[in-house]
């Protein structure tokens, strides 16, 4: 009977966080986990455990103890804890609660962060299919937790990290909260930009902007409209035809708001783009290349 496992045996998401307090209680938390404290060690585990045993599998997780030490374990369905080969456990200086535990890659630029083959494949799978049965709130949660884990681990730059973040966006989006789609692809364009890829920032600015003109209330809409203004400031579009636009857009949305007068209060939709009656229908003119959506394989998760 074997004591550790290898990384390679243990897919590297989800990640459980169990911590120690005090006051003797444990408290454990994670993706399908809500954050919650149990009055014995063995309790956070069972914790853990039942979410393990809901993926089919062994999950990573990393145990801090009140003294700072931080232990990289792989807990099992049945509720086994064993140690992660490699991982030991880390004395550490307590500088606070929030202080997250030290990792052999945080002295590594993120471009050289390299997460395991296949490492996100299964998760993915797992948004796509919440998507596709229609549970868009347990969608967009999961994904969510995904993206704050991959960046923790690879650096918010990160290319996957990238990659997971606007499949977050999308998602955010579909789940009706479309003014967070746009900020969180604002910052995956922003971010390529940075990197030089700027044709994957188009891509991203392109969804972005896609995403804003869909919004129905106007001054939801006209709120955004900032975020696309700074982006298209930044990422303009061949010839400026992109910055443009969005400058059009917006003073379109302010004269709309300026005839409309004003309205106490005024309701503010969070809808999908196209749905929802709060904002008058603007003519379009057929969509030069800024307009057009990135082209790839059809789908939220690519």
């Amino acid at each position: 009977m074997h004591t550790t496992h290898g990384p390679a045996q243990v897919p590297a998401w989800p990640v459980y966080v169990l911590t120690a307090h005090d006051d003797g209680r444990f408290e454990a938390s994670g993706p399908l986990v809500p954050a919650s404290r149990h009055p014995t060690r063995a309790a956070a585990v069972g914790t853990v455990a039942a979410a393990a045993a809901r993926l089919g599998r062994p999950v990573r997780a990393e145990a801090t103890e009140p003294n700072g030490t931080v232990w990289y374990l792989v807990i099992s369905p049945d509720g086994a804890v064993v140690e992660l080969s490699g991982g030991g456990s880390h004395p550490r200086a307590l500088r606070g609660r929030d202080t997250k535990p030290p990792r052999s890659s945080d002295a590594a630029p993120e471009a050289e962060r390299q997460p395991e083959d296949g490492a996100y494949v299964e998760p993915l799978a797992l948004v796509a299919q919440h998507l596709e049965a229609g549970r868009t709130v347990q969608a967009a949660a999961l994904a969510a937790q995904l993206d704050e884990q991959v960046a923790d681990r690879l650096g918010v730059s990160h290319p996957e990290a990238l990659h997971i973040r606007e499949v977050r966006a999308r998602v955010t989006a579909l789940a009706g909260d479309v003014p967070n789609g746009v900020r969180l692809t604002r910052d995956v364009a922003e971010r390529w930009h940075h990197q030089g890829e700027y044709e994957r920032a188009e891509a991203a600015a392109t969804h972005a902007e896609t995403l804003w003109m869909g919004i129905t209330d106007v001054d939801t809409a006209l709120s955004v409209g900032m975020t696309l203004v700074r982006l298209r400031h930044q990422i303009p579009g061949e010839t400026g035809d992109a910055l443009g636009a969005v400058l059009e857009h917006q003073a379109w949305l302010t004269s709309v708001r300026d005839e409309a007068g004003p309205q106490q209060p005024r309701p503010v939709a969070l809808v999908p783009p196209g749905q929802g009656p709060a904002c008058p229908a603007r003519p379009r003119h057929s969509g030069p290349s800024w307009e057009r959506p990135p082209q790839g394989p059809q789908g939220v998760v690519t």
